[in-house]
């Protein structure tokens, strides 16, 4: 059996997809970023993950899905339908294994939402982000905004902002490109 893919491009703010939508096509990047969101009654979001090339944004067979896409940077997806994704064995593994290391992600994203101080949660996801969105370990080509950096983290802007200039300053972080960053130390010390 041959699995049929579409390859389908987003330009950094599209909408992929919304709560709602109907589920059963899988998408995988292949290019770019992404990040999951879920939007509350007054409007705030908490994005609760961001997928980078080779991850799967959502593991939803049939039904809706519950939670938002949009491209964080230009990107490139690959669509499949989740049947025929299944029926593979060696993409049904695949599938499995991306959901095995999304929640280990997610369980690791509510210790740091919960039990974290403000600087402990902005430097691991400046580690996380720079494991998953960058080559070099310690350099970081960032894509998200601050504001962006707040929903993930939980922090408010004003946080955010305040550790990367205190971090800034203390040269534990320093600034080599528009949105690119050098990890010099050990950040929430």
């Amino acid at each position: 059996m041959t699995v049929e893919a579409k390859v389908r491009a987003y330009r950094k703010g599209d909408e992929i997809y919304s709560a709602g939508a109907p589920a059963g096509m899988l998408l995988k990047v292949c290019s770019g970023a992404v990040i999951l969101f879920q939007l509350l009654e007054d409007g705030r979001r908490q994005i609760i993950d961001f997928a980078s090339p080779g991850e799967i944004l959502h593991f939803e067979f049939d039904g809706t899905l519950d939670h938002f896409a949009e491209a964080l940077t230009d990107a490139e997806l690959v669509e499949f339908n989740a049947e025929d994704v299944l029926a593979e064995r060696d993409l049904a593994e695949f599938v499995f294994e991306q959901m095995r290391a999304r929640l280990q992600r997610e369980r690791a994203h509510i210790t740091m939402l919960g039990r974290k101080s403000a600087a402990e949660r902005l430097a691991e996801f400046l580690i996380l982000a720079s494991e998953r969105l960058s080559t070099d370990l310690g350099e970081l080509d960032l894509p998200m905004t601050r504001q962006q950096i707040a929903d993930y983290t939980g922090l408010t802007l004003e946080t955010v902002s305040r550790l990367f200039s205190k971090w800034t300053r203390e040269r534990r972080l320093t600034r080599i490109g528009p949105r690119v960053y050098r990890i010099e130390g050990v950040l929430a010390a």
